[in-house]
């Protein structure tokens, strides 16, 4: 876990960065300056593009993480860096054909809402060809332990993009169809900043990609692709399908702009997972690669139980101080309507960061092809679980679909890695993480201590909340990581405080 720590501080940074900026576009630009409307149409391009990028990608994006170490020649990386660039633009082709030829009959489905905004849609297929892009050259990076320079563009960079898009749109310097081209156009200079990066930091030059044909590890990485397809294809309907269902069902692209608002708040939880699963993904690969049980088991567990106590940390955090969040945001007596997404959405992420490394540990084993089998299950389920509790609820019955789902697939995923690897991530630690959770939610049950002014109430809540869980748990000792790196701080802090 040292290593792992050591490689996080960077990215941390320019992620949490990111956070802010994200904070500031979302919670206080876009409810500020555009309408829920607008917010639904943005973020259901943005979404609709992730839910076609499985079928382009067909299961690419994975290969990088498993395969790149079995080709240690310039001439070989080169040459197979080429073959994984050259794939998406076959599956584009064929896809934007399909497109084109059923575009009708597509839109027709979308709901009447989608279909009085048409005009928007022309910019899901250059969003998709972006974002397929964005993801291979960030996982060929990742792979490599470049890790610092993507990150930067996604977290900071997009988002100061869209910042001063808002900005100009605030002014009436652009229209909102300018201000979701110039979006799409920032994406693309994202990709030209990946390939620049590549070109010089892996000396990437392209090579013949049909060598892939002839190297012993060809079958294995066609079979891997395909069962990661399916199984990519699974995991991203879970998380973007309820954006496509709430249009279609409540024809009603307001909701999805309150939706998409909750959701955001409520996804935050899941930063510390995103950061940790970079780093660790190219580890955990070689310890299956190498059957090295014992240090894939310590790995296992000390990244669960970490990010389980940040997860749930972040989790309280924002739970106990919503209400106040939602009376400083500007027009947040709209987007309060979707306090209870936040709660099941934050519950969602909260489960699927307790099961730590699960997913990364079966897709790099030998018992990866099972992702086939999981995945027309759990597709199914995301499409009846959203349509039930759509119907009945809103906003807020697709949010419980998502977090009941996520949970059940969690619970299969963790028996599999118990019953066929033999790793098991569950320790008493996890108890002391419930336990202080407990004891943070008695407190706010029982405290009857009231604020006028709503960031002395935050402030106070969240005092509160990290005396009584991070404390806890330091005192229990829950996790060796946190404790060694909460004395290290105390030292610190009492060294400069005498100097």
């Amino acid at each position: 876990m040292g290593i792992v720590i050591k490689k996080t501080i960077k990215t941390t940074i320019v992620t949490y960065i990111g956070v802010l900026l994200g904070l500031i576009s979302v919670l206080w630009l876009q409810t500020a300056i555009i309408s829920e409307l607008q917010i639904g149409i943005l973020n259901y391009i943005v979404d609709t593009t992730i839910l076609i990028l499985p079928f382009i990608l067909f299961g690419i994006s994975g290969i990088p993480a498993r395969f790149m170490h079995h080709f240690k020649d310039i001439n070989e990386k080169n040459s197979f860096i080429s073959w994984i660039l050259l794939i998406p633009l076959i599956t584009l082709s064929i896809s934007t054909i399909l497109l084109l030829l059923f575009k009708n009959q597509l839109i027709n489905l979308l709901g009447q809402d989608v279909i009085n905004y048409k005009n928007y849609l022309v910019f899901i297929l250059p969003l998709v060809f972006c974002f397929t892009y964005q993801y291979l050259l960030e996982a060929i990076l990742v792979t490599n332990s470049h890790i610092v320079f993507p990150s930067i563009l996604k977290n900071i960079f997009r988002r100061l993009i869209l910042i001063l898009l808002l900005i100009l749109y605030y002014y009436k310097n652009i229209d909102f169809f300018q201000l979701v081209s110039y979006y799409v156009l920032a994406h693309l200079i994202e990709i030209i900043g990946l390939f620049i990066y590549l070109r010089f930091s892996l000396k990437f030059n392209f090579s013949n990609p049909l060598k892939i044909f002839s190297h012993p590890k060809k079958n294995e990485i066609y079979s891997f692709a395909l069962y990661l397809v399916v199984g990519v294809t699974g995991v991203v309907m879970v998380g973007k399908l309820d954006t496509i269902m709430i249009s279609s069902i409540t024809n009603d692209l307001k909701l999805l702009g309150i939706y998409a608002i909750a959701f955001f708040i409520g996804s935050v939880i899941e930063i510390p997972k995103r950061i940790v699963h970079q780093l660790v993904l190219p580890i955990m690969s070689r310890l299956v690669s190498e059957e090295n049980n014992l240090e894939l088991s310590k790995l296992y567990k000390q990244t669960g139980i970490n990010m389980a106590i940040i997860g749930v940390l972040l989790f309280l955090l924002i739970w106990f101080n919503i209400d106040e969040l939602f009376l400083i945001i500007p027009n947040g007596e709209k987007y309060a309507a979707g306090k209870w997404v936040v709660f099941f959405i934050g519950l969602s992420k909260v489960l699927d960061i307790v099961f730590g490394t699960t997913d990364l540990i079966i897709n790099a084993s030998r018992h990866y092809k099972l992702n086939g089998i999981l995945a027309p299950i759990l597709i199914i389920s995301t499409v009846i679980t959203n349509y039930f509790f759509i119907t009945i609820y809103g906003i807020t019955g697709a949010a419980i679909a998502t977090s009941l789902t996520i949970f059940i697939y969690s619970i299969i995923k963790y028996y599999m890695v118990l019953r066929l690897i033999k790793l098991n991530l569950i320790t008493t630690s996890y108890l002391s993480i419930l336990l202080h959770s407990l004891l943070v939610i008695l407190f706010f049950e029982f405290s009857n201590i009231t604020f006028s002014n709503n960031y002395l109430a935050i402030i106070f809540n969240t005092i509160m909340i990290c005396v009584i869980f991070i404390g806890g748990n330091y005192i229990t000792k829950t996790s060796i990581e946190m404790n060694s790196f909460m004395s290290n701080l105390t030292r610190k802090l009492l060294y400069k405080t005498k100097n």
